[in-house]
């Protein structure tokens, strides 16, 4: 067990971790996340990657990160109830209804997963089922507890109250709020929990050995700070797409190759593996932008220390660098290996011809899976820049990694990764645009405007980031620079 699992061994290594009040301060985006521990987790798995069964297991270990966050969200709403602190009470429910989400699209990656492998297993397979983890155990602990205080101090400790403020508040009330939370709560839950259960595998092992409960319980544990914080919950929406991006990655390689072996049908079936993978990841951006407000992402900030999202092995380097330029330009070759005299006639030739016969529909196939999942990295990419919008504004704030301005940082990636040069050949051929906003527009306009409302806004987080938060502006410059090869398909 590291010092970040122990707050005891870490106040015995305060002379090595550089300590807040908070806890120990990470030294890289790895540590943060704990990102050995998940690679661990995922060496145990036993299973071949790039598969059906990788994938089951990858969504349930997913899936057991957020319900040990779901969890621990539980047992801190029934603390504030039980102290009656109805509007602290109000902002973990709220969390936790972020973490119902994504767990609905993790179980929709199972559908699309049994959908696309057409089961993908042998006729000896077995069934897991979330039911049956360590993880789900512990939430549904939780949640009895949680409910039997709600019921004691509002059903039946204050029924009037209870009871007008559903017939007469909204969501601007937090008693509402604690209400509205636990009841959609409990009905997603009852939708997750179905589509995660019974899923075919072909491993006979059980569910906590399947995805190593254990060594994620560990990696959950690790992020837990002053209990006040939201420290943990930001973490795990890192965790969840740590776990999915390793997962696609593994099934974009597998599809890069049938590519240039002109094995579409394999090709078309991993890319949209890769694809349904990568909605939940989008999901876990979304959730944090909703619920995490500036001052709880500053207030433990220091205990992020240089953990830039940049520095991420399976998502920067792996999916938006390595395999992006090698899919794209494969793709782009084996188009070019088609005859025609030009991409725009190959790809309308395709379009056209779709439904003449197999072989048309799988080229077809192959574009259009390539085409949506560059769609869910535009998504991506949208939904990260929230962050630093929300958390950084303009006027020069300074990112994680010490880059003045961390917005505009972000965007700039966004449209370099844009014009990389397969993928805008490929879409202008398919006269498919790559622009993120209608410059033009007058809704662009009115938002751009530097007197604009957003403009303002922007203006008065960055204004008070520096002003409530100085020491953000002490970042000194980390740039990063990975040791890890190339990941050439």
């Amino acid at each position: 067990m590291s010092s970040l699992d122990d707050p005891v061994k870490a106040d015995m290594c305060a002379g090595r971790w550089q300590m807040t009040e908070l806890g120990p301060v990470a030294e890289s985006y790895d540590q943060l996340h704990r990102i050995d521990l998940l690679g661990e987790a995922r060496a145990a798995r036993g299973v071949p990657e790039g598969t059906y069964d990788s994938t089951v297991c990858a969504v349930l270990q997913a899936s057991e990160v957020c319900l040990l966050n779901l969890a621990r969200l539980a047992r801190r709403t029934q603390t504030c109830l039980l102290a009656d602190d109805i509007p602290a009470a109000s902002r973990y429910v709220q969390w936790a209804v972020g973490f119902h989400r994504l767990l609905r699209r993790l179980g929709t990656v199972t559908f699309g997963a049994r959908s696309v492998f057409g089961a993908g297993v042998s006729d000896g397979a077995t069934a897991v089922s979330i039911s049956e983890s360590a993880g789900y155990a512990a939430y549904v602990d939780a949640l009895r507890g949680l409910e039997d205080v709600a019921k004691g101090s509002l059903l039946a400790g204050a029924p009037e109250l209870t009871r007008s403020t559903i017939a007469t508040k909204s969501i601007d009330d937090s008693l509402y709020r604690v209400l509205h939370g636990i009841r959609t709560g409990c009905h997603d839950a009852t939708k997750w929990e179905s589509d995660l259960t019974a899923v075919p595998i072909g491993v006979s092992r059980s569910t906590d050995e399947l995805i190593s409960a254990e060594t994620l319980a560990r990696a959950v544990a690790a992020t837990e700070l002053n209990a006040d914080t939201l420290h943990g919950e930001f973490v795990a929406l890192h965790q969840v797409p740590e776990i999915l991006c390793a997962e696609a990655n593994d099934h974009l390689e597998v599809a890069i190759r049938e590519i240039r072996a002109s094995a579409l049908s394999r090709a078309a079936q991993h890319l949209t593996a890769c694809r349904e993978l990568l909605d939940p990841v989008v999901e876990a951006q979304r959730v944090m932008a909703e619920h995490l407000a500036t001052g709880e992402y500053h207030g433990f900030r220091t205990n992020l220390g240089p953990a830039s999202g940049t520095h991420s092995l399976s998502i920067k380097q792996h999916m938006f660098r390595d395999l992006f330029k090698h899919m794209w330009n494969d793709l782009e070759v084996w188009l070019h290996s088609l005859g025609d005299s030009s991409l725009e006639e190959t790809l309308r030739d395709i379009d056209a011809r779709r439904h003449d016969d197999p072989e048309a529909w799988l080229r077809h196939t192959v574009v259009d899976q390539a085409f949506k999942l560059h769609s869910a990295h535009q998504q991506w990419r949208h939904e990260h820049l929230h962050m630093p919008r929300n958390c950084l504004g303009s006027g020069g704030t300074k990112s994680m990694i010490g880059i003045p301005d961390g917005p505009q940082a972000v965007y700039k990636m966004r449209d370099a990764a844009n014009a990389q040069h397969s993928l805008a050949a490929i879409h202008r051929a398919r006269r498919t645009t790559l622009s993120n906003a209608v410059p033009d527009s007058p809704l662009a306009k009115l938002i751009t405007d530097p007197s604009s409302l957003d403009s303002e806004l922007m203006r008065v987080v960055g204004e008070a980031t520096r002003e409530y938060f100085p020491q953000v502006q002490e970042q000194s410059y980390q740039p990063f620079r990975s040791g890890a090869a190339e990941r050439n398909p």
